[in-house]
């Protein structure tokens, strides 16, 4: 009997355990941390389908039959991609979280949903506490001293800032159980979104809350903990800003110690004071009247707010006009990441960037550009020298990359997703889907890892009898074949730095860069330093053959040219073509502008400043 529950507790277990390296772990958008906690998936998800393969209803049918689909046209679009390199990364992501929905199916099909929105409310929880720590101890992340916006440990703000607005439907939830529990879980989000100064996230959050609200029937046992919760949690947020050390960017490391033993002290305080005011004070359901009080209240102060602000417009015409006007004007910066973000109507150049996005799939509307490879869109097609990798909208982000085939493969995941399940975690991961076509959620293994998990969990049924030994040779070789591809192209980055670290050895600098191009041979970084350390032309040939609209492929054949085979007339020719793909690239004073101002000069010295 033991032995049987221990062996019951390995796959939920296992399921946590790599949940926690994603949220933990991962490191922002890390591609090296991606290959470890990608092949964790994967070796779990092959043996949980080896060994007690989940049932399969119909929508979880349609979910990996399209999850899988879309991935093979990620790898398919390197074929046609203008980033051969990027796409292979991009479709190893979209691999990854493959990787994650089928630990999910294996692993915990067939448990109780409210079993699954516990442990989301345990890690959670964890994490809100682990990163306000790096705000209260600044040794735990260094960084904060040159920005302070949170965003320990998952690297970016935005992300962190949504898993905050998902823990409010799962925090209401479980307020009916586990009250003060709840209501710490609450707190601690508050205080992370606002610290976060994610406006997205915010608003968010106070939608989930809205719409749990309205969509619970046992309702009034929610809301007295929200409104504790929230309170103190928007007085401590409060407290946190008001401190240097906290919220101001380039602080000193003695400024960040002091005021993060104050922070500190609020953020104990205050979730005291949450603990003790549901335990004595607030003890019960809260009346409907005192809720509905409440909303009134709210929503009056909301349109007092909105009036205030239109008159000062001089009207509802110009106050839209100034809201739009801010909304689309593109600027060479991104808003101050400073608190007063949050009131800015701005779309900090997402208006500009799905423009691009647009303008690049109506140009290819079948394919795409290949996956992952709107950075190099962005490039050749901005008017400011502010570049991004990601048009920070994933569904319009898949339009232009993987054309209208992917973008309908995505939508087909999307629609399996939709299916009644309980309340919070339907709402978790409807607000995660939300937040997606506002931002760049698909680079970060911290948040789509376990929402892919969450989402094979709830679709898969219980194990059943496994028949033969096809399924599991099946899965075995499946997970060779993943492996291999997330390998490949970490093992060329090791070798490639390998190769930068030894450059003065030249011959184990080639040798190195060789093994580099040989694991990734679309890659063009090990191509380029090959070509440096070798003398030879055809490296950087090869490069611009691989990427012939990336402006970095010229500029280096162009450089190269000028500086080593001494020929200006074929180097101010490339030069000059990665001049037009990106005239940004040549800044005045900057490397490239000064190659192309000496090439120019060589071959016409009537171009050669005074």
């Amino acid at each position: 009997m033991r032995g049987a529950a221990v062996r019951g507790a390995l796959a939920p277990g296992a399921a946590a355990a790599l949940c926690f390296a994603a949220l933990f772990l991962s490191a922002g958008s890390s591609q090296s941390r991606l290959f470890w906690i990608g092949a964790a998936a994967v070796v779990l998800a092959a043996v949980g389908w080896a060994v007690r393969p989940p049932a399969l209803p119909r929508p979880a049918l349609i979910f990996f039959a399209a999850f899988t689909a879309f991935v093979v046209w990620q790898a398919a679009s390197i074929a046609w991609s203008i980033e051969p390199a990027r796409s292979w990364d991009y479709a190893n992501r979209s691999l990854v979280y493959l990787a994650f929905a089928a630990a999910g199916a294996a692993l915990l099909g067939g448990i109780a949903p409210r079993r699954l929105v516990e442990a989301a409310a345990a890690l959670l929880g964890a994490l809100f506490v682990w990163a306000l720590a790096a705000k209260v101890i600044p040794a735990l992340y260094d960084d904060y001293g040159r920005l302070a916006r949170l965003r320990y440990p998952l690297g970016y703000w935005n992300e962190l800032a949504l898993l905050a607005a998902a823990a409010v439907p799962i925090g209401l939830w479980l307020a009916r159980r586990l009250r003060l529990g709840a209501g710490v879980l609450l707190y601690t989000a508050l205080v992370v979104v606002v610290l976060t100064y994610s406006r997205v996230g915010i608003v968010l959050s106070v939608l989930a809350a809205i719409a749990f609200l309205g969509l619970d029937e046992r309702r009034l046992e929610s809301f007295g903990v929200l409104a504790v919760a929230w309170i103190v949690g928007a007085a401590a947020a409060g407290a946190g800003l008001l401190l240097p050390g906290v919220a101001d960017d380039g602080q000193a490391h003695s400024v960040r110690v002091h005021d993060g033993l104050l922070f500190g002290l609020a953020l104990v305080a205050g979730a005291v004071i949450v603990v003790l005011a549901l335990r004595f004070v607030v003890t019960r359901a809260v009346d409907v009247r005192v809720v509905r009080a409440a909303a009134v209240v709210l929503v009056a102060l909301v349109l007092a707010a909105l009036t205030a602000s239109v008159v000062r417009a001089g009207g509802p015409g110009p106050w839209l006009s100034e809201r739009w006007h801010e909304f689309s004007n593109p600027v060479n910066a991104q808003v101050a990441n400073t608190p007063g973000r949050v009131v800015s109507t701005s779309s900090s150049n997402r208006w500009r960037w799905w423009q691009e996005a647009w303008n690049a799939f109506t140009d290819h509307p079948a394919q795409g550009t290949g996956a992952g490879t709107f950075g190099l869109t962005d490039r050749i097609e901005r008017n400011s020298p502010l570049a991004v990798i990601e048009p920070h909208s994933t569904p319009l982000q898949f339009l232009t990359e993987l054309g209208l085939i992917g973008f309908l493969l995505y939508g087909a995941i999307v629609v399996a997703i939709v299916r009644r399940t309980l309340i919070p975690l339907g709402l978790a991961i409807a607000v995660c889907v939300l937040h997606s076509f506002v931002d760049i959620d698909w680079d970060y293994v911290a948040v789509q890892g376990p929402l892919f998990l969450l989402i094979g969990a709830l679709l898969a049924g219980p194990p059943v009898v496994r028949r033969g030994w096809l399924p599991g040779v099946a899965a075995g070789l499946c997970a060779l074949a993943a492996i291999y591809s997330l390998a490949s192209p970490w093992l060329s980055d090791e070798r490639y730095n390998a190769a930068l670290d030894s450059f003065t050895n030249r011959v184990g600098a080639i040798d190195d860069a060789k093994a580099a191009h040989s694991f990734n041979p679309l890659a063009v970084e090990p191509l380029w330093l090959l070509g440096a350390l070798t003398g030879q032309k055809h490296y950087y040939e090869q490069a611009r053959d691989l990427e012939p609209k990336n402006p970095d492929a010229w500029f280096e054949l162009g450089s190269f040219e000028l500086h080593v085979l001494h020929q200006p007339r074929g180097a101010y020719r490339d030069l000059n073509h990665a001049y037009t793909l990106d005239n940004f690239l040549f800044a005045k004073g900057s490397p490239p502008g000064r190659d192309l101002d000496r090439a120019r000069c060589e071959i016409d010295p009537a171009t050669c400043p005074k």
